[in-house]
């Protein structure tokens, strides 16, 4: 592609350079012309173009995320046609994928893991109270940015979590999502939820603390497989020094009964923040219930504790599979899979058998080795409140290893342990980790409400907190585009790096311009906004669209979510269907020269041939076209052009 002579996408995109591939579209880094910065944009493989199930994906993904305004998601910001294919504008974000962080570092330490783990989280959080589960968590759609940023991408078989079925976008009983990383509920063909996407984020999770994920096959149906009827290897049989809250988190994600799992995504982001604050995690306080303990701290069990029912090629690329051939309708999950599969319960196996997938790895957290057939075990000696150095020779003296939490904590005299696990008095196996948590430093958060959100944004980033933006809120306190609320609240306490949320007023008594009129048509649109409690004053223009059917809505002005009064006139822009395109002049050009230059304005081709002379110069042109060059025509418009042939080859007829 020429710098000198660049190619202008839509008029409005000129495109740089290729910077990504992927399985359906190429993806550019251009010039937005209009608003003078970079975007990417994805360009639909042409003949995937021809394809309704590519372009409903595609259409699919910009659909999904236009509607998801949140920093750890990447924005979508326009889509539609180009030529013969299909484009989407899109945020960009100057990085690598964390695919592409695996392959050059290897694997990630525990904390740096846990961070990118709830970013993922409060992104998967977000999108699921827009009603969209992703489908397709995985390292490759995630984005690293420069500035620190991390960001969830490629919606592409996203769907309304209330969808009953693909709607057309696949046959029923296929399977969609990335085989190494689905759950076993996407791998069987069953019904999902958002707790699907929490699994593929605890295999994800997985693999940066392992450098490798937990499942993988010789082709996508083995993989596919081994997610339905394999327990994952223990962590720390491949990373000892894993802190055993880590591992539980993970297990916890990974477990094959989704009830079982985090009940949404909130409560796993929030599970991962409390062990980078080395504060008690949900997942080892659940944990400790089931095996009779008391919680190690303050995490909110609320339904995990109440709310346990018994259990009854290339895989790394996007892939539709066949239902039957991953797991028949004969076959059941495995019942006895060592470390993470048997819920069951039973007299001696109840806590370190697999109470839930990847409870069995807190085996190491609750120490009841006792209760494995008769195997020994040792008295875990109090090293709360004593500096490292002389906790680690305490516990070393005992014949454990030690791990640290946060893992870069130089262990010295300057450092003293505030907690740790397992528990003194706990019976633990010799060589076992005892992980020393200490304290987080702590700063305040800034006092936040009344200022712009832009000021807001500096003063959170400045004290080294993440900035998010939540949605506008009502309020009568506050101005438009003041802060009205934040949470934590200002003076509080927190570590740094963790997510400052605020929400900036919208003013008072105002409404926001509904998003569910898109699609439908005029007189249900209308029907609607003019309804209590909007009585907007509707106009309706008609706007040509290649992608909307005639007479439904493309959009609304003011925009979807906008806050505006009562009674606020809004204007309704209706699809008139495709724009009408010039007829060329394609006299004198060749048959397939004529058919080529007709299909790239959506127009179709009949031809009628005369017979000339041999030698004739118009032999395998057109000679005359039915419809006027220059003449405004619709798509889907049939052509009749009149080509020469050569008379001395023509067949006479019989008799």
């Amino acid at each position: 592609m020429s710098n000198q002579n660049p190619q202008v996408i839509n008029e409005r995109y000129e495109i740089s350079r290729r910077i990504g591939r992927g399985g359906m579209a190429d993806v550019f880094l251009a010039r937005d012309l209009l608003l003078d910065r970079d975007v990417a944009v994805k360009v639909l493989f042409p003949e995937h173009a021809v394809d309704p199930n590519f372009v409903e994906r595609f259409r699919r993904e910009a659909q999904s995320v236009a509607g998801l305004n949140h920093p750890n998601i990447v924005g979508v910001y326009d889509w539609g046609q180009t030529g013969n294919t299909y484009f989407m504008a899109m945020e960009f974000v100057k990085g690598r994928t964390l695919s592409e962080a695996l392959r050059r570092q290897g694997r990630m330490t525990s904390v740096s893991a846990a961070g990118v783990g709830a970013a993922i989280a409060n992104a998967l959080a977000y999108a699921h109270r827009n009603n969209v589960v992703h489908r397709d968590i995985k390292p490759a759609n995630i984005l690293l940015g420069e500035d620190g940023a991390i960001k969830v991408v490629d919606f592409g078989i996203a769907r309304a979590l209330d969808a009953g079925h693909e709607g057309g976008l696949t046959q029923d009983g296929a399977v969609m999502g990335t085989a190494t990383y689905f759950s076993p509920e996407q791998a069987k063909g069953e019904g999902l939820d958002l707790r699907s996407d929490l699994y593929s984020l605890g295999v994800v999770l997985y693999e940066l603390v392992a450098g490798k994920p937990p499942f993988a096959g010789d082709s996508a149906l083995a993989t596919a497989y081994k997610q339905v009827n394999e327990a994952a290897p223990r962590l720390r049989d491949l990373v000892a020094d894993v802190p055993l809250a880590l591992e539980a988190i993970i297990a916890k994600c990974l477990t094959k009964n989704a009830d079982m799992r985090y009940n949404n995504a909130e409560q796993l982001r929030d599970d991962l923040r409390r062990f980078m604050n080395g504060e008690p995690t949900l997942a080892v306080d659940e944990a400790r219930v089931r095996s009779g303990k008391a919680p190690l701290g303050n995490a909110n069990l609320d339904q995990a504790t109440t709310m346990m029912p018994s259990v009854e090629g290339d895989s790394s690329a996007t892939q539709v599979l066949p239902r039957t051939t991953v797991m028949p309708a004969t076959m059941a999950p495995v019942e006895t899979l060592p470390e993470y599969d048997d819920d069951r319960p039973s007299k001696r196996s109840y806590v370190i058998g697999a109470v839930i997938a990847g409870v069995v790895i807190l085996g190491g957290i609750i120490f009841l080795i006792s209760s494995m057939g008769g195997a020994s075990g040792i008295t875990v000696p109090n090293v709360n409140g004593v500096t490292c150095d002389v906790a680690k020779l305490k516990l070393e003296t005992a014949k454990f290893t030690v791990a640290l939490n946060p893992a870069d904590t130089v262990c010295d005299a300057t450092h003293i342990v505030s907690s740790q696990v397992p528990a003194a008095g706990d019976v633990a196996k010799e060589g076992e980790a005892i992980t020393l948590v200490f304290p987080v430093a702590q700063v305040e958060v800034p006092a936040l409400l009344g200022l712009t959100a832009e000021a807001a944004q500096a003063a959170v980033e400045g004290a080294g907190f993440v900035f998010v933006k939540g949605a506008d809120v009502l309020d009568k306190t506050y101005a438009i585009g003041q802060v009205a609320v934040q949470a934590p609240a200002g003076k509080t306490l927190l570590a740094k790096g963790q997510t400052v949320t605020v929400n900036v007023s919208g003013g008072s008594g105002q409404l926001a311009v509904p998003n569910v009129v898109v699609g439908q048509t005029t007189a249900a649109a209308q029907t609607f906004l003019t309804a209590e409690p909007y009585k907007f004053v509707v106009t309706v223009t008609q706007e040509a669209s290649a992608t909307i059917a005639k007479g439904l809505v493309i959009r609304t002005d003011p925009a979807q979510g906008t806050l505006v009064d009562a009674a606020t006139p809004i204007t309704l822009f209706v699809s008139s269907g495709p724009a009408p395109v010039v007829m060329p002049n394609v006299k004198g050009q060749t048959e397939a020269a004529a058919r080529d230059a007709l299909t790239k304005l959506g127009l179709t081709a009949t031809v009628e041939y005369v017979d000339v002379a041999a030698g004739n110069a118009s032999i395998g042109k057109v000679i005359a076209q039915d419809t006027t060059a220059a003449s405004m025509v619709n798509p889907g418009t049939a052509v009749v052009l009149t080509v020469g042939r050569d008379s001395s080859t023509t067949v006479p007829p019989a008799g």
